[in-house]
Parts: C-alpha cells; sequence; structure tokens
C-alpha cells in the first residue's frame, strides 16, 4: 500500500511538473517559408515548415471534414491548393502564378511542404509578397518568409491584417 501511494505521489509531481510544459509546447503559432531564386529554372522554390497538426486543423476547417497528413495523392492536392491560395511571391501585386508543388516531409511534430512558383528573368526593385498561412485559424499566426534573389537575403514578417507586403530588392 505504501509503495502504491510513493507511486502515486511520483507520479502526480512527474505529470504536475511536465504538464504545464507540454501545454506550452505548441502555444506560439508560428510558420518559416525559405524562398530562393533559382535563375537557371527562373523559378522562386519554397520550402515551407508548419506545424503538422496546425495544417491538418487549417485543412479539416476548410473542408468541413476531417483531414489526416498522410502521403496520399489526396492530401497532397489539399496541401498544393491551400499553398496556391495563401502563399504568393510576385513582382505585380495582387498576381499569382500557378505553383507547382513537388512535395511534402514530415518531421517530429513538423510538415516541409516544398513548391516551385514559376518568376521569369531575375526580378529587380521590389516583389509582392504574401503569406496569410493559417491566419485563418489563429488569430496570432506569425509568418517568416526568407526570400534571396540573386545573393540578396531579405525577411518579410507577415501577421493577421498584414499578410502582403512589398520586398526592396
Amino acid at each position: 500500500m505504501m509503495k502504491r501511494a510513493v507511486g502515486a505521489f511520483w507520479l502526480t509531481l512527474v505529470l504536475g511538473f511536465w504538464s504545464p510544459l507540454v501545454a506550452w509546447a505548441h502555444e506560439f503559432h508560428t510558420s518559416i517559408t525559405d524562398a530562393k531564386y533559382n535563375p537557371k529554372n527562373q523559378t522562386y522554390e519554397l520550402a515551407v515548415r508548419l506545424f503538422a497538426d496546425d495544417v491538418e486543423e487549417a485543412l479539416t476547417r476548410r473542408h468541413k471534414a476531417t483531414v489526416r497528413l498522410d502521403r496520399s495523392e489526396r492530401v497532397n492536392r489539399l496541401l498544393a491548393e491551400y499553398l496556391q491560395t495563401h502563399l504568393a511571391i510576385s513582382t505585380v501585386k495582387g498576381t499569382r502564378a500557378t505553383q507547382k508543388f513537388i512535395g511534402a516531409q514530415e518531421e517530429a511534430d513538423a510538415i516541409w511542404v516544398y513548391v516551385e512558383i514559376p518568376a521569369g528573368k531575375a526580378p529587380a526593385g521590389q516583389l509582392w509578397v504574401q503569406n496569410a498561412l493559417l491566419m485563418e485559424v489563429f488569430d496570432d499566426q506569425t509568418n517568416i518568409l526568407n526570400l534571396e534573389v540573386a545573393g540578396k537575403k531579405r525577411s518579410v514578417l507577415c501577421r493577421a491584417g498584414e499578410t502582403q507586403q512589398t520586398v526592396s530588392l
């Protein structure tokens, strides 16, 4: 009886200590996109890191049916459509080229999604960027886009109400 009480005490102590940390582990909502202009292909190559459960929530809400990330063609199509709607890079504000979905890769609690956006010749001057990923799900969502064009690196921060930015090269 005493062993059980001591075991219960330690279990309560351990759970009491770790529970707040586990709850805190995903209290922030941030995505990171690394975009690089490829002069050979004349495309922007994007690698987008998102929390997997957040993407599932966004896709579930969007399609009004439970969506779980897996390697199916259906999920790839849903991811591609979602990115096409919420993420853009262009030389002309408000325009969006059709993206080419390359694939997705799971990583612990995150997912990396890879796409290419046609760009034409090397951009100069200014670019228009939209990054509204997961904004419809979380009002505290923050999206960071790191962009590299011809050796110049710029970063863009998008938040609710500020999903569109102009980047000077």
